[in-house]
Protein backbone atom coordinates (compact mmCIF):
# COMPACT_ATOMS: atom_id res chain seq x y z
CA UNK A 1 0.00 0.00 0.00
CA UNK A 2 2.72 2.60 0.71
CA UNK A 3 4.53 1.98 -2.28
CA UNK A 4 1.41 2.54 -4.29
CA UNK A 5 0.89 5.74 -2.70
CA UNK A 6 4.35 6.46 -2.94
CA UNK A 7 3.58 5.57 -7.14
CA UNK A 8 0.38 7.54 -7.41
CA UNK A 9 2.04 10.50 -5.89
CA UNK A 10 5.49 10.66 -6.93
CA UNK A 11 5.58 9.43 -10.48
CA UNK A 12 3.54 12.31 -12.41
CA UNK A 13 5.54 15.10 -10.55
CA UNK A 14 9.07 13.66 -12.13
CA UNK A 15 6.81 13.22 -15.70
CA UNK A 16 5.69 16.54 -15.04
CA UNK A 17 8.13 18.69 -15.53
CA UNK A 18 8.66 17.84 -19.34
CA UNK A 19 4.41 18.98 -19.90
CA UNK A 20 3.34 22.61 -20.07
CA UNK A 21 0.55 22.58 -17.58
CA UNK A 22 -2.72 23.21 -19.10
CA UNK A 23 -5.93 24.85 -17.83
CA UNK A 24 -8.38 21.98 -16.69
CA UNK A 25 -11.45 23.62 -16.39
CA UNK A 26 -13.59 27.11 -15.20
CA UNK A 27 -15.44 24.23 -13.52
CA UNK A 28 -16.01 20.65 -12.97
CA UNK A 29 -18.37 18.17 -11.82
CA UNK A 30 -17.01 15.78 -9.61
CA UNK A 31 -18.37 12.34 -8.98
CA UNK A 32 -16.73 8.86 -6.88
CA UNK A 33 -17.49 5.39 -6.63
CA UNK A 34 -16.04 3.26 -4.13
CA UNK A 35 -15.37 0.37 -1.98
CA UNK A 36 -14.44 1.02 1.84
CA UNK A 37 -12.56 -0.78 3.93
CA UNK A 38 -12.27 -0.36 7.41
CA UNK A 39 -9.14 0.37 8.91
CA UNK A 40 -9.85 1.35 12.98
CA UNK A 41 -10.72 0.79 14.90
CA UNK A 42 -10.31 -3.47 15.52
CA UNK A 43 -13.52 -3.41 17.20
CA UNK A 44 -15.65 -1.07 14.16
CA UNK A 45 -13.68 -3.59 11.81
CA UNK A 46 -14.77 -6.65 13.32
CA UNK A 47 -18.46 -5.85 13.47
CA UNK A 48 -18.63 -4.18 9.85
CA UNK A 49 -17.68 -4.69 6.71
CA UNK A 50 -17.95 -1.80 3.71
CA UNK A 51 -20.22 -1.74 0.98
CA UNK A 52 -19.94 1.35 -0.81
CA UNK A 53 -19.17 4.86 -0.77
CA UNK A 54 -19.81 7.60 -3.68
CA UNK A 55 -20.17 11.08 -3.37
CA UNK A 56 -20.59 14.24 -6.10
CA UNK A 57 -19.43 17.49 -5.72
CA UNK A 58 -19.52 20.96 -7.60
CA UNK A 59 -16.28 23.02 -8.40
CA UNK A 60 -14.94 26.37 -9.30
CA UNK A 61 -11.84 26.89 -10.51
CA UNK A 62 -10.01 29.96 -8.53
CA UNK A 63 -6.70 29.80 -10.70
CA UNK A 64 -3.85 27.10 -11.63
CA UNK A 65 -6.24 24.37 -11.77
CA UNK A 66 -7.02 25.25 -7.98
CA UNK A 67 -10.65 23.79 -7.26
CA UNK A 68 -12.79 24.80 -5.00
CA UNK A 69 -16.45 23.08 -4.32
CA UNK A 70 -19.54 21.64 -2.36
CA UNK A 71 -20.53 17.90 -2.39
CA UNK A 72 -22.80 15.59 -0.80
CA UNK A 73 -21.35 11.80 0.12
CA UNK A 74 -23.42 8.65 0.74
CA UNK A 75 -21.53 5.74 2.68
CA UNK A 76 -23.00 2.19 3.34
CA UNK A 77 -21.93 -0.71 5.78
CA UNK A 78 -22.90 -3.90 6.62
CA UNK A 79 -22.48 -6.24 10.10
CA UNK A 80 -20.24 -8.89 9.41
CA UNK A 81 -21.12 -12.25 8.08
CA UNK A 82 -20.17 -13.68 11.34
CA UNK A 83 -22.78 -11.87 13.41
CA UNK A 84 -25.81 -14.46 14.23
CA UNK A 85 -28.43 -14.89 16.86
CA UNK A 86 -30.32 -18.05 17.86
CA UNK A 87 -33.84 -18.36 17.05
CA UNK A 88 -35.22 -21.64 18.61
CA UNK A 89 -32.97 -24.11 17.25
CA UNK A 90 -31.98 -21.84 14.07
CA UNK A 91 -28.75 -19.35 13.54
CA UNK A 92 -30.18 -16.16 12.04
CA UNK A 93 -27.80 -13.75 10.61
CA UNK A 94 -28.11 -10.02 11.87
CA UNK A 95 -28.97 -7.46 8.94
CA UNK A 96 -27.40 -3.92 10.66
CA UNK A 97 -26.41 -1.32 8.92
CA UNK A 98 -24.66 1.48 9.13
CA UNK A 99 -25.64 4.44 6.55
CA UNK A 100 -24.05 7.85 6.48
CA UNK A 101 -25.04 10.80 4.58
CA UNK A 102 -22.87 14.13 4.54
CA UNK A 103 -22.28 17.25 2.97
CA UNK A 104 -18.47 18.54 2.67
CA UNK A 105 -16.61 21.19 1.40
CA UNK A 106 -13.90 20.32 -1.52
CA UNK A 107 -10.73 21.61 -2.30
CA UNK A 108 -8.65 20.00 -5.11
CA UNK A 109 -5.56 20.67 -7.38
CA UNK A 110 -5.18 18.73 -10.36
CA UNK A 111 -1.72 19.06 -12.89
CA UNK A 112 -1.28 17.15 -15.76
CA UNK A 113 1.58 14.64 -16.40
CA UNK A 114 0.77 14.16 -20.48
CA UNK A 115 -1.60 15.84 -22.83
CA UNK A 116 -4.75 13.98 -21.57
CA UNK A 117 -3.61 12.39 -18.33
CA UNK A 118 -3.69 14.67 -14.92
CA UNK A 119 -3.24 14.01 -11.08
CA UNK A 120 -5.58 15.30 -8.71
CA UNK A 121 -4.85 15.66 -5.19
CA UNK A 122 -8.04 16.53 -3.06
CA UNK A 123 -9.09 17.55 0.88
CA UNK A 124 -12.74 16.87 1.25
CA UNK A 125 -14.35 17.81 5.20
CA UNK A 126 -17.56 17.80 6.25
CA UNK A 127 -20.14 16.86 8.72
CA UNK A 128 -21.74 13.00 8.62
CA UNK A 129 -25.40 12.37 9.68
CA UNK A 130 -24.98 8.31 10.32
CA UNK A 131 -27.97 5.92 11.43
CA UNK A 132 -27.95 2.38 12.34
CA UNK A 133 -30.59 0.46 10.61
CA UNK A 134 -32.49 -3.23 11.47
CA UNK A 135 -30.85 -3.17 14.70
CA UNK A 136 -31.54 -6.30 16.74
CA UNK A 137 -33.17 -6.01 20.17
CA UNK A 138 -31.15 -7.34 21.77
CA UNK A 139 -31.67 -6.69 25.97
CA UNK A 140 -28.31 -8.88 27.36
CA UNK A 141 -26.63 -6.82 30.33
CA UNK A 142 -23.43 -6.15 27.71
CA UNK A 143 -25.05 -3.88 25.50
CA UNK A 144 -26.71 -1.81 28.73
CA UNK A 145 -27.10 1.02 28.72
CA UNK A 146 -28.39 1.19 25.34
CA UNK A 147 -26.22 3.42 22.95
CA UNK A 148 -28.09 6.15 20.18
CA UNK A 149 -28.72 4.38 17.21
CA UNK A 150 -28.24 7.56 15.66
CA UNK A 151 -24.83 10.23 15.52
CA UNK A 152 -23.75 12.94 13.74
CA UNK A 153 -20.13 13.85 13.58
CA UNK A 154 -17.43 16.08 11.32
CA UNK A 155 -14.55 13.94 9.31
CA UNK A 156 -12.08 14.50 6.67
CA UNK A 157 -11.11 12.70 3.43
CA UNK A 158 -7.79 13.33 2.20
CA UNK A 159 -7.71 11.81 -1.82
CA UNK A 160 -5.56 11.18 -4.64
CA UNK A 161 -7.06 10.38 -8.79
CA UNK A 162 -5.64 9.49 -11.40
CA UNK A 163 -7.45 10.82 -14.74
CA UNK A 164 -7.79 10.44 -18.45
CA UNK A 165 -9.31 13.27 -20.58
CA UNK A 166 -11.54 10.80 -22.82
CA UNK A 167 -13.33 13.75 -24.75
CA UNK A 168 -13.07 17.55 -24.08
CA UNK A 169 -15.59 17.30 -21.74
CA UNK A 170 -15.46 14.46 -19.72
CA UNK A 171 -12.74 12.56 -18.22
CA UNK A 172 -12.31 8.95 -16.12
CA UNK A 173 -9.62 7.74 -13.12
CA UNK A 174 -9.57 5.69 -10.21
CA UNK A 175 -9.29 7.45 -6.81
CA UNK A 176 -7.51 6.27 -3.17
CA UNK A 177 -9.06 8.28 -0.11
CA UNK A 178 -9.03 7.43 3.33
CA UNK A 179 -11.63 8.75 5.66
CA UNK A 180 -11.69 9.79 8.98
CA UNK A 181 -14.64 10.15 11.61
CA UNK A 182 -13.93 12.05 14.70
CA UNK A 183 -15.89 9.85 16.87
CA UNK A 184 -15.26 6.25 18.37
CA UNK A 185 -17.04 3.35 17.13
CA UNK A 186 -19.89 2.77 20.23
CA UNK A 187 -20.64 -1.26 19.79
CA UNK A 188 -23.81 -0.78 22.32
CA UNK A 189 -25.20 0.91 19.84
CA UNK A 190 -26.26 -1.60 16.87
CA UNK A 191 -26.24 -4.00 20.27
CA UNK A 192 -23.29 -5.98 19.46
CA UNK A 193 -21.39 -5.57 22.58
CA UNK A 194 -22.54 -9.28 23.71
CA UNK A 195 -20.21 -10.80 20.86
CA UNK A 196 -17.04 -11.33 23.13
CA UNK A 197 -14.77 -11.25 19.54
CA UNK A 198 -15.88 -7.64 18.99
CA UNK A 199 -16.13 -6.44 22.85
CA UNK A 200 -12.43 -7.39 23.76
CA UNK A 201 -11.35 -6.26 20.65
CA UNK A 202 -9.57 -2.90 20.78
CA UNK A 203 -10.93 0.47 20.25
CA UNK A 204 -8.51 3.06 20.77
CA UNK A 205 -8.99 4.94 17.71
CA UNK A 206 -11.66 6.26 15.88
CA UNK A 207 -13.58 5.11 12.88
CA UNK A 208 -11.62 5.24 9.85
CA UNK A 209 -11.54 3.30 6.11
CA UNK A 210 -9.84 3.48 3.03
CA UNK A 211 -11.61 3.82 -0.01
CA UNK A 212 -10.18 2.37 -3.31
CA UNK A 213 -12.49 2.85 -6.63
CA UNK A 214 -13.21 5.19 -9.93
CA UNK A 215 -14.18 8.70 -10.87
CA UNK A 216 -15.59 10.36 -13.15
CA UNK A 217 -15.02 14.39 -13.61
CA UNK A 218 -17.39 16.52 -16.25
CA UNK A 219 -15.04 19.75 -17.19
CA UNK A 220 -17.22 22.78 -17.94
CA UNK A 221 -15.99 25.68 -20.36
CA UNK A 222 -12.44 23.81 -20.12
CA UNK A 223 -10.48 24.18 -23.47
CA UNK A 224 -7.46 22.57 -22.48
CA UNK A 225 -5.66 25.82 -23.18
CA UNK A 226 -1.87 25.84 -22.70
CA UNK A 227 -1.36 28.07 -19.29
CA UNK A 228 0.72 31.76 -20.38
Amino acid sequence: MRVLFLTVFILPWLVQAQNKQKHLADFTIDGNFSIPGIISSKMYQKAFDGIYEMNFSVNKNLGGNFFVGLGYQNVLFQNDDSLKYSYFNASIPYNTRLMGHSVFARFTYSRFFSDIGYLSYALNTGYMMAHYYNVNADTSLANRPYGQTEFNTPYVQPEVSLNFIVDKTLSFGVILSYTTLFTKFDPKAPRFNHFEWISKSGNDYVMSWLNFGFSFNVLLNGKNKHRH
